[in-house]
């Protein structure tokens, strides 16, 4: 059975580790953008988000063994000339191990942001995900989420 628990900063050993497997995804198909990590770095880099009050992070244990993560961050815009105030719950990390996947521990997290994000008001939940990255769209596609944007690139050197 699985269990999701908040995590604190002493859990950012845990979150570091957690990370390698989806940090491993993004450099197999954007070495461009995405590069080798170390864990102590990580865990320095998670450390300082989770002393932010906007940032809230959840650990899925089963049998208490660290198998997933999700790292969210509430965001709050202005009113601009443009667009109207907002406030939502940014999904900025999930990973699962592959070992556990489709046993229900994303969803699980992602309940417990979506729970979250009840609690303190937040009326909208997002998330982004790399083009290359199908098996985040299909779970939040199943889960209800919706595409907002699409971001297109170009590589200026290859442009005609």
């Amino acid at each position: 059975m699985t269990t999701i628990r908040t995590a604190d900063i002493g859990d950012a050993t845990v979150l570091a580790k957690l990370n390698a497997f989806v940090q491993q995804l993004h450099l197999q198909h954007r070495p461009d953008q995405f590069k080798e990590t170390s864990v102590p770095d990580l865990e320095a880099w998670y450390e300082s988000l989770l002393e932010r009050p906007t940032t809230r992070a959840w650990i899925a244990e089963t049998q208490g063994r660290p198998v997933g993560y999700l790292l969210a961050i509430s965001r709050d815009v202005p009113e601009s000339p443009f667009t109207k105030a907002r406030a939502w719950l940014e999904v900025d990390q999930i990973a699962v191990d592959p070992n556990y996947r489709r046993q229900g521990v994303a969803r699980a997290l992602v309940a417990k942001a979506i729970a979250y994000a009840r609690e303190e008001g937040a009326n909208r939940i997002e998330a982004s995900s790399w083009s290359f990255n199908q098996e985040a769209h299909n779970l939040f596609g199943h889960l209800g989420f919706v595409p907002k944007i699409i971001r297109f690139e170009l590589d200026a050197g290859d442009a005609e």
